[in-house]
């Protein structure tokens, strides 16, 4: 069977924006941002080597004359897929069903990057439902996940964490010492570990396993922070004492909200971290594809999501251009 030159995700976006004729709308019918539609309809493109909208400032895209033929082409092909799908609904009709999975997600990720993008994912498949925790990043998450209570995970783990074989590496993003940019006001960055020590630290709650891995983390770039100004289990809170100057943290540039990049910014360098996906062996469910799908775009499909590298090779692709 020959290799076909784009992906289902890319027909599922050129039809919607044939459809709508807006970015903003189909951005919203498909859960995914704007600038996810825009890179899906241009890697489209580039793999056909044609182009299939014209598009101008102002005015709505327009289908061309070789955009119009694919979209005919695809509604044939959409026939086809139906009659082959069909084949398996003969089975058990399991679109039909309810499912209900269980998600492990980190804190910062999870309200940044998913939760923005959850209602239109619900629209679009109103019987899946998706129970939710969030977590602090920590080596705790991978005790459990092998509980075998969720059914996926997306959470960050320091990159001097081993990586086990039913994990998936998404992205790696930038880890360091944040805080205030008037912490680093008369200095040369990066701030070296003696002054970094010097300065009050917001941690983990006190005596987690949070709290020891950090400070353990830290040790080794020679950072013992002297001055701890407060304890907090939430990201958020502790992302606050930041911007209000209060406090420097040990932080994952990706749990940053974005409001707060310009002023808070990295001191200095320790661990990056990768982005990692878990997804519980069943039986083969393509709605569970859909949910693993939905997850990877939500923050590597979201041009604010700050990825030194990605490693998804969908995401790699579009990115590469």
């Amino acid at each position: 069977m020959a290799a076909l030159p784009f992906t289902l995700r890319q027909l599922e976006v050129f039809a919607s924006l044939a459809d709508t004729r807006s970015f903003r709308q189909s951005a919203e019918s498909l859960g995914i941002s704007q600038a996810s539609v825009s890179s899906q309809l241009k890697a489209l493109e580039e793999q056909l080597g044609t182009r299939l909208f014209d598009r101008k400032p102002g005015l709505r895209p327009l289908l061309t004359g070789d955009g119009q033929a694919f979209l005919d082409d695809l509604r044939a092909f959409d026939r086809a897929a139906e009659a082959l799908a069909a084949h398996r609904r003969k089975v058990a009709d399991i679109d039909s069903q309810p499912l209900r999975l269980r998600l492990l997600a980190g804190q910062g990720m999870f309200d940044g990057y998913v939760r923005p993008k959850l209602d239109g994912f619900f629209a679009r498949y109103p019987l899946i439902e998706l129970d939710i925790e969030t977590v602090p990043p920590s080596s705790s998450v991978l005790r459990a996940i092998r509980s075998g209570r969720y059914d996926f995970a997306l959470f960050n783990l320091r990159s001097d964490t081993a990586i086990a074989p039913d994990l998936v590496r998404l992205a790696m993003v930038r880890g360091g010492i944040y805080g205030h940019r008037e912490f680093a006001r008369g200095h040369s960055l990066p701030l070296t570990p003696d002054q970094i020590n010097l300065l009050p630290f917001v941690l983990p709650q006190v005596g987690s396993r949070q709290e020891r891995e950090l400070l353990q983390s830290l040790d080794r770039f020679d950072i013992r922070p002297r001055r701890v100004v407060g304890h907090s289990q939430y990201y958020d809170v502790m992302a606050a004492m930041l911007e209000r100057r209060v406090a420097v943290s040990s932080f994952s540039e990706a749990i940053l909200p974005k409001s707060m990049r310009g002023e808070v910014i990295q001191l200095t360098p320790t661990d990056d971290w990768n982005l990692l996906l878990y997804r519980r062996q069943t039986a083969p469910d393509p709605r569970r594809d859909l949910v693993e799908r939905f997850l990877i775009d939500s923050l590597l499909g979201d041009p604010d999501f700050p990825a030194l590298d990605v490693f998804d090779p969908h995401w790699r692709a579009v990115k590469n251009g």
